[in-house]
């Protein structure tokens, strides 16, 4: 087999061997975990998603999705499981990538990209135990609130209650994410969350209710959960994230 040389004459060996990482800055990289699922209330079930407290800088006491930074040896999917598992005790789910989120100013400590991960658990399943970085972790109901053409607020009921704004546009291609307040979630996790959402109406409203049946939240149930929670959430418009 012909070995192949650069127009140095190199090989990649060669190559390899003689290669300086940092003549590139680069940037680095971290996880971040929108976890929905249905919780119990004094009125019946809500739809929810799972939020943890930071305990430290940047963003100290605000609410965020779990996640962290990637590690070298591990895989984005690995990462997300470890971060969600060392800031909430979480185990045991399957995840999706839902987006890729680099905004030069989304982190102060130094440029930072996030690849966003959604996933979908039942009702009651999760035993949340906040450590690592969260001084606290748990569920907040969680509904989206049709205001305007494409324009929408998103309600989150928890230890406290917290609520921002987002939008979609449109153009030659379809509908995609549009702006969105940031201020009342960490960094950008309001924008993180509102794109999980769409990823989440991307998919059949009933196959995303079956995942949050329970023995105690049958189908039916589930899906009036997600009617009352989405139903005004654009579903099967493929938006792009």
């Amino acid at each position: 087999m012909e070995v192949l040389r650069d127009e140095n004459g190199k090989t990649l060996e060669e190559f390899l061997s003689e290669y300086d990482e940092s003549i590139y800055k680069h940037p680095s990289v971290t996880v971040d975990m929108a976890v929905f699922t249905a919780k119990e209330t004094n009125e019946g079930f809500a739809f929810a998603v799972l939020l943890i407290k930071r305990r430290n800088h940047p963003s100290i006491g605000m609410y965020a999705m779990p996640g962290g930074f990637l590690e070298m040896d591990e895989t984005v999917h690995e990462g997300a499981m470890r971060e969600l598992f060392e800031e909430t005790s979480v185990t045991g789910l399957s995840f999706r990538q839902f987006g890729t989120f680099g905004d030069l100013d989304r982190d102060p400590r130094t440029r930072v990209i996030s690849v966003g991960h959604y996933t979908v658990a039942g009702e009651g399943s999760l035993k949340i135990c906040a450590g690592d970085d969260a001084v606290d972790a748990g569920l907040f109901e969680l509904c989206v609130i049709k205001t305007g053409e494409n324009e929408f607020t998103v309600k989150l009921k928890g230890s406290r209650e917290i609520e921002f704004c987002a939008s979609l546009s449109s153009d030659s291609l379809g509908l995609t994410v549009g702006s969105v307040e940031n201020h009342a979630l960490a960094s950008d996790h309001g924008n993180m969350l509102f794109c999980a959402l769409c990823a989440l109406a991307n998919n059949k409203k009933e196959d995303v209710a079956r995942l949050l049946v329970s023995d105690r939240l049958d189908y039916e149930g589930a899906l009036n959960v997600l009617e009352e929670a989405l139903g005004q959430m654009p579903w099967g418009c493929n938006i792009a994230l």
